[in-house]
């Protein structure tokens, strides 16, 4: 219930000074950042320190700790506790990119109408299309403007659609264990107040909105500390732009709505991220590691650490009406949940302790591993064991650097499975130590990995051993390809005449279907031919027919001429004597019976010695 003595949380970000598009504040609002931090916050709560902290859940010693250790963390007019913090890197919003919708399958204009979890009794509403914020414990009444990042009035850009449907996917996963629905869809007033004790569905509002009326100049977001149970609408304000901050912001300032505190570094206020490049960047969602890959909610188990706050167990406290989900898959390896091969199966790691066992039989066989995260900007790291069953025995472990998926393909010999899927954690400098944070949505798919296909080279009409002298032959070549796409760019014959060096090569010319043509270029009679052939497949594979160091051989062979055979009917004959008198007469070449390339008395002599030789 909102009462004076609760508290607010302002968290550091990218203040992007947004116009107030036409909308004003109706009286004088005055300025976040001359309320008292540190000393002077102690003594505005004087005496009503020890209540303030018993109503947040503080002592009263880690109340006056924090206040004097986190200057972000103030007291406005009423008893009201407000965290203010300096502004994050101008290039943090353009570290991430975000997931690809068109991958997600969510249309444009659905983007103020999307629910992770409809039907939960508790709401995260991330508010896009501006609110009037009035009659409330910030004791203003300004009329804030919709999301705006392309500086226009009126409608979203599609731009902007994007920007919100990846805020809220980004968003949703930060809060994927628990009952909550992180909703664009304007759940109604109602559903976020606590009206009375016997009201289960209620809420927080979180607008996604500009700096209006003084109102959040040089800040990145502002909520109440523990408002989520309110009887009033009191809404959080998240003021960053860019996928690399305004989601974690949104998600930052819910936190202080459930009652978190700063997650801070080395007396920090806040922690930055660890280093390191890649995806192997993290940060706990309350601190400020924009643009960091892998965030994630903390117990302060990180060296360094300012608080050791358990986020979960905050979340999850009486006072908030929240739930973690029941575990949705088995932990016991020797009952998981039955997986079929290339069916894919979503699960949720819900906190450190949850592991989910799936179950199948495999023979001699390679078996794809692939679980990811479902999120581009998950909080799961994944790790996956395989344990065979009988004999039991651990066989593989997939834990993979630098990335929070965790693929492989390994050889199993026939059996019963157990595979086995965890949240783990990679040590980094000012990282993570545990895998407290490392849950979340994850999608596992096993398969059987089928043995490709080889690619075949056949000879629909043989493999040619002799070819004519003087004139090209075609060699009609079957190729079927298997499962590897072939490269048609590298599908040749290389060739030699004589046993010459270097092979010539003559591309292979398609003809439909499988069939190709290589063209053998003309030999002269009695040349010995050497020739193979190559397909190259795109994914690397290569096929040599006959294979190396062999080939295939054939000859030239020579035109056998029937010179008698003047008038060239296919028989010897008298008529084939006049027929060499009008060769002779006319000096045409089948006169030349003596092949002395002359045409003489002397081949009338050749031609009777060749007509009683005859022809083969």
């Amino acid at each position: 219930m909102h009462s004076p003595t609760t508290l607010i949380a302002l968290t550091a970000g990218l203040a992007i000074s947004g116009t107030a598009l036409g909308q004003f504040s109706v009286q004088p609002q005055g300025q976040l950042a001359d309320l008292p931090a540190g000393t002077q916050a102690v003594q505005a709560l004087g005496d009503q320190l020890p209540a303030v902290a018993a109503q947040n859940d503080f002592t009263p010693a880690e109340l006056r700790r924090v206040l004097l250790a986190d200057h972000s963390l103030r007291v406005d007019s009423n008893n009201r506790l407000v965290y203010i913090c300096p502004k994050a890197p101008d290039d943090a919003g353009d570290d991430a990119q975000g997931p690809d919708l068109a991958g997600l399958g969510i249309p444009l204009d659905d983007f103020l109408n999307l629910s992770s979890n409809p039907g939960a009794p508790k709401t995260l509403y991330l508010d896009f299309d501006g609110h009037h914020s009035v009659n409330n414990d910030w004791g203003h009444n300004i009329v804030f403007p919709a999301y705006n990042t392309s500086g226009g009035t009126g409608t979203f850009t599609d731009s902007e659609k994007s920007d919100i449907i990846k805020h809220w996917i980004e968003v949703a996963e930060d809060y994927k264990q628990f009952d909550v629905n992180v909703t664009t869809l304007d759940p109604g007033t109602a559903a976020l107040v606590k009206s009375n004790s016997n009201d289960q569905t209620y809420g927080i509002r979180c607008v996604m909105t500009q700096a209006t009326g003084g109102f959040g100049n040089g800040i990145g977001g502002v909520a109440f500390l523990n408002s989520f149970p309110d009887n009033v609408d009191n809404p959080c304000f998240a003021f960053n732009k860019g996928l690399g901050a305004g989601p974690m912001t949104a998600s930052h300032e819910a936190g202080h709505a459930f009652g978190l505190q700063h997650d801070g570094l080395n007396g920090q206020s806040y922690h930055p991220g660890s280093s390191g490049g890649g995806q192997s960047d993290w940060g706990p969602i309350m601190g400020a590691p924009f643009g960091r890959d892998l965030v994630q909610f903390s117990n302060g188990d990180y060296p360094g650490a300012t608080s050791s706050q358990n986020d979960f167990t905050v979340i999850t406290k009486f006072a908030n009406g929240v739930n973690q989900y029941p575990d949705d898959y088995t932990n016991d390896f020797f009952n998981g949940e039955p997986i079929s091969p290339n069916v894919p199966i979503t699960g949720v790691i819900g906190d450190r302790n949850d592991v989910d066992v799936f179950a199948m039989t495999v023979g001699n066989d390679d078996v794809i591993i692939d679980v990811t995260p479902n999120a581009d900007a998950p909080n799961l790291d994944v790790l996956v064991q395989v344990y065979k069953l009988s004999p039991f025995q651990l066989v593989a472990t997939i834990d993979q650097d630098n990335t929070p998926e965790a693929s492989d393909t390994i050889s199993l010999t026939a059996g019963d499975y157990a595979f086995v899927v965890d949240g783990t954690f990679q040590p980094l400098n000012n990282g993570p130590v545990s895998d407290f944070g490392s849950t979340g949505e994850y999608t596992i798919n096993l398969d059987i990995a089928v043995p490709p296909t080889p690619i075949t080279i056949t000879y629909p009409n043989g493999v040619p051993t002799e070819f004519p002298e003087g004139a090209t032959t075609d060699i009609l070549i079957n190729i079927d390809p298997g499962s590897h796409p072939l490269d048609q760019n590298e599908l040749y014959m290389l060739y030699a005449f004589n046993f010459s060096i270097p092979l010539f090569r003559v591309d292979l010319v398609p003809q439909g279907g499988n069939d190709y043509i290589a063209t053998m270029p003309a030999g002269v009679c009695d040349d010995s031919v050497v020739f193979n052939f190559t397909v190259n497949a795109l994914d690397g594979t290569q096929v040599i027919d006959p294979p190396a160091p062999n080939n295939y051989n054939a000859t030239v062979t020579c035109d056998m001429v029937c010179l008698p055979d003047v008038n060239h009917d296919g028989m010897v004959t008298s008529a084939d004597f006049t027929a060499w008198v009008a060769a002779f007469n006319a000096g045409d070449p089948e006169c030349d019976q003596n092949e002395d390339g002359s045409c003489t008395a002397a081949d009338f002599t050749a031609w009777v010695a060749n007509f009683n030789a005859g022809c083969p």
